[in-house]
């Protein structure tokens, strides 16, 4: 059944299964449309009286021209819904998606606010540059959920995984920086997206022991090892972030998607490099008497960081150790000077100094040498 438009005055209108009815112009319904067939629509969609999803399938096909093609549907849901043909899907209400959003090709865009709802089950299939979700999303229940965001030309998804709470809703959106605007960061992280970031609001429920997924693309100015991205949290949306982990990441920098290890507590979000300061935690006593306590310089997770280099200065500055590839095992500081003589050092406050070998900053501080008299 083809219509070239579609009205309907206070009808009862029922699409049954196995039918298929294509509108190639506008749909306007004003009464009650019940679909449990396959409607395509290739042109304006407004629906101010009743819309039945029932059963039924919808596919939005570019409209003719290749303007905008206008959703106007009154709030109401969808079942399984296709979006295909190109172009631009514009929303103008919220959209709630009960069955299956299937994307194909064409970005979902909004105006008034509105966003895309996904009801708890529905299935997301399809998604990419050229097909995905330029507005708001909302995802509800548990499981892992999937948010199909884009910016209009890059597909930009978000995952959150391990929601256990059924009554957990959440909506993401996606925020491009203009010209100008600069994210901050705690001083352990030391470089942000230049190019997004992303705003996470909490309607209800609890995202306790779940992580985050953003993806990376085109960060062409990131540096440094790939187990030194993270994903990153703040407050406030320009900053300062700090540091949420890395429990996963696939890619690379143009192309990629990091995983957080730390669940998701504030509002803001996005890609970031660590210096690596706040996995090395260096333990400033040393008491090298072979109780099996503090008996060398003890630096947590230097190993991760092989072609460091770790020096020791006096109070006076002089240099009195330096090792290359320090492990925490054979390579390690237990009082002796290495540098120029050897022996042990003298009980005092000494100085290092921590290269990390990664491009990073050096670690700096102080340390307490309680050595036993020769």
């Amino acid at each position: 059944m083809k219509a070239q438009s579609f009205y309907n005055i206070n009808s009862n209108v029922f699409i049954s299964s196995g039918t298929t009815f294509t509108v190639g112009d506008s749909l306007v319904n004003n009464g009650t449309l019940t679909n449990n067939g396959n409607m395509v629509m290739g042109g304006v969609w407004i629906n101010t009286g009743t819309y039945n999803p029932g059963t039924g399938e919808i596919t939005f096909n570019n409209p003719p021209g290749g303007k905008s093609q206008i959703i106007n549907h009154n709030n109401q849901s969808f079942n399984k819904l296709t979006i295909n043909g190109g172009g631009e899907k514009l929303i103008l209400a919220d959209m709630t998606i009960v069955g299956e959003l299937n994307l194909v090709s064409g970005v979902i865009a909004n105006e008034n606010n509105s966003k895309v709802v996904f009801q708890p089950g529905a299935k997301i299939t399809g998604g990419s540059d050229q097909s995905h979700i330029n507005a708001p999303v909302e995802q509800q229940g548990s499981g892992s959920w999937l948010f199909p965001m884009g910016n209009g030309s890059t597909y930009l998804p978000v995952e959150i995984s391990g929601v256990t709470d059924n009554t957990a809703r959440g909506v993401i959106q996606a925020h491009e920086l203009s010209s100008g605007e600069v994210l901050t960061g705690e001083r352990s992280v030391t470089q942000l997206s230049s190019k997004r970031y992303w705003e996470l609001s909490s309607l209800g429920g609890s995202l306790a022991n779940t992580t985050i997924t953003l993806p990376l693309r085109n960060e062409s100015t990131f540096t440094g090892a790939p187990e030194l991205f993270a994903v990153v949290e703040s407050s406030a949306a320009f900053g300062p972030y700090k540091s949420l982990g890395q429990s996963a990441f696939t890619g690379d920098a143009s192309n990629g998607r990091i995983s957080s290890e730390s669940s998701p507590t504030l509002s803001f979000f996005t890609v970031a490099t660590v210096s690596g300061e706040k996995n090395v935690i260096a333990y400033n006593g040393v008491s090298p008497n072979g109780d099996g306590y503090n008996d060398y310089f003890q630096i947590f997770n230097i190993q991760l960081f092989p072609n460091n280099k770790v020096t020791v200065f006096n109070r006076w500055g002089d240099k009195v150790f330096e090792l290359d590839g320090y492990d925490n095992d054979q390579r390690i500081f237990t009082g002796e000077n290495n540098v120029n003589q050897t022996g042990k050092l003298p009980s005092g406050i000494y100085f290092y100094k921590i290269q990390l070998g990664d491009g990073s900053k050096e670690l700096t501080g102080y340390l307490e040498l309680k050595n036993e008299p020769r």
